[in-house]
């Protein structure tokens, strides 16, 4: 029987949605867009995710990442694909809500958290990129070195979960920047960005610029891009 996941991601520089279809216990096809990314080369990157499509869904996590470089990858569609993958062995229909808070620091330590349907599952007081409490985690990096430790403390959905807020601060970084004014700067200014995913890669580092006007403000809340009715079709019921 053919099975369905679907993942989008809405933050304050990113929006973009992942369709994975499977049946008969391999990846049938890999749907996904982005809508709205820092990069005139962001919307290509869902073309690789094609190369999961024959993998089996019960494979070892090694087989998924054979197949995904991350250099030639957009790292949040692979984390969504991945999350995905993770979930296609699953029997039950749900929807599921995760919610990141990453506030600014401006000087001072902030608590930032991941909830899943509203309940928190990780909530962290943090600054410079470090955590200070729980005093268990405290002085554990939020950058390089994280996932290092991340699998050591946790395992399975609250092992996701951490990388999912990880990865809020990772995007948060950017807010002390003015990244998308005009006119559009060439990705080749930052020649230490190079090969670091699929805009950033040698196809697309000499010709792809920033996009003009795509960063969002989410202070008050999240707005959600809407989805497209052929992806929404598969899902009667869970949009109302």
């Amino acid at each position: 029987m053919p099975g369905r996941i679907l993942l989008t991601l809405d933050d304050t520089h990113h929006s973009m949605w992942l369709l994975l279809h499977h049946f008969s216990g391999r990846i049938s096809n890999v749907e996904a867009c982005v809508a709205r990314g820092p990069a005139t080369s962001c919307g290509t990157a869902t073309l690789a995710l094609n190369k999961l499509i024959g993998l089996a869904i019960d494979e070892d996590m090694s087989a998924f990442h054979e197949r995904l470089p991350p250099i030639l990858n957009c790292t949040h569609l692979m984390d969504m694909a991945h999350w995905a993958f993770r979930s296609a062995t699953g029997q039950v229909s749900l929807k599921r809500e995760v919610l990141i808070e990453i506030p600014d620091e401006a000087g001072a330590p902030v608590w930032i958290a991941v909830e899943r349907d509203g309940i928190v599952v990780h909530r962290w007081y943090v600054k410079d990129h470090h955590v200070v409490e729980p005093g268990h985690l405290a002085g554990r990096p939020l950058m390089k070195g994280f996932m290092s430790w991340a699998r050591e403390q946790f395992s399975g959905e609250d092992l996701d979960l951490a990388i999912m807020l990880q990865r809020g601060v990772f995007v948060a970084r950017g807010r002390r920047h003015l990244v998308d004014l005009s006119p559009p700067v060439p990705l080749s200014a930052a020649p230490a960005m190079r090969d670091a995913c699929h805009s950033y890669s040698p196809a697309h580092f000499e010709t792809a610029t920033s996009v003009v006007g795509y960063v969002r403000d989410f202070t008050d809340s999240v707005v959600a891009a809407p989805l497209p009715p052929s992806v929404t079709a598969y899902f009667k019921g869970f949009f109302q």
